[in-house]
């Protein structure tokens, strides 16, 4: 191959390099857009579902917020930051509730490892109130719902133009 061909081939090369490496950026640009959707979708339905009943595991509430988060740094300089999709209380308890798309094992364990220390932490206003945990997806598999029932986290779940409830098991954080 003559040095004008590999120059040729080169150049090719490079540029088609380029142009996948564009591709890629916006195919993650459009499922990045379509996975936020998928969430702002599932944080709306379950949050008017709440809204209308104003009741999760049988208990009645007052206020609903859907923008319920915050940063607090604390003694040891450490910043906590954390975001509540949806949060209901009643002065004496308050629901967290995480709206997911597709619930997974990890959304699950991050409720009682995360979600409950960093809302402790971030609202000690509100320490001596029950605290119960929810999370509302519109695809729930067995194993997370085994997981939230082991736990005691509350389920939902969309069944046709619904919210089905799975609270029996729902405890106190």
């Amino acid at each position: 191959m003559t040095d004008k061909k590999l120059k040729d081939l080169n150049k090719e090369t490079e540029q088609l390099l380029k142009e996948i490496v564009a591709m890629q950026k916006e195919n993650a640009r459009q499922i990045g857009g379509i996975s936020k959707s998928n969430g702002e979708f599932a944080e709306e339905f379950f949050y008017n579902s709440l809204k209308e009943t104003m009741t999760f595991a049988g208990i009645r509430f007052d206020v609903i917020s859907d923008k319920f988060g915050g940063t607090r740094i604390l003694p040891d300089k450490t910043e906590i930051e954390a975001q509540f999709d949806i949060v209901l209380h009643n002065g004496k308890s308050l629901a967290l509730i995480e709206a997911k798309y597709k619930a997974n094992l990890k959304d699950v364990k991050e409720m009682v490892e995360k979600k409950v220390p960093n809302f402790r932490l971030l609202y000690p206003e509100y320490a001596k109130h029950k605290l119960y945990l929810g999370i509302g997806s519109l695809v729930l598999k067995d194993r997370v719902v085994q997981e939230a029932k082991k736990l005691g986290i509350g389920l939902m779940k969309q069944r046709g133009d619904a919210v089905e409830y799975k609270t029996d098991w729902v405890r106190v954080y």
